[in-house]
């Protein structure tokens, strides 16, 4: 699996300084298949999960997190709840032991 560092590393060696994809492949040891994915993909690699983590802690609170912050859009700005504020109001209200 290549590093973002290694993508960069290889772009870097093809584009500036003209070296070849055989010469890189013999340099870095990386086939040459994997040094032309690297040179055609233009984004950042990102992993992506097969289904998404549960959340059991804040999953039970969230709707009333939610409804606060709708409630808070027509608020003024110093009126409205901060992190600490709901945290604070989700322990003391709902008994709530997450972090």
């Amino acid at each position: 699996m290549l590093q973002m560092a290694n993508y960069e590393f290889i772009r870097k060696q093809h584009i500036l300084l003209g070296k070849s994809i055989r010469q890189i492949s013999r340099e870095t040891g990386y086939s040459r298949q994997v040094i032309r994915k690297a040179l055609k993909s233009s984004e950042i690699p990102v992993y992506q999960l097969s289904k998404p983590k549960p959340k059991p802690v804040i999953d039970s609170v969230k709707p009333i997190i939610l409804e606060w912050l709708h409630q808070d859009e027509q608020a003024p700005p110093k009126q409205r709840h901060t992190a600490k504020r709901i945290y604070q109001r989700l322990v003391d209200e709902h008994g709530f032991t997450g972090g």
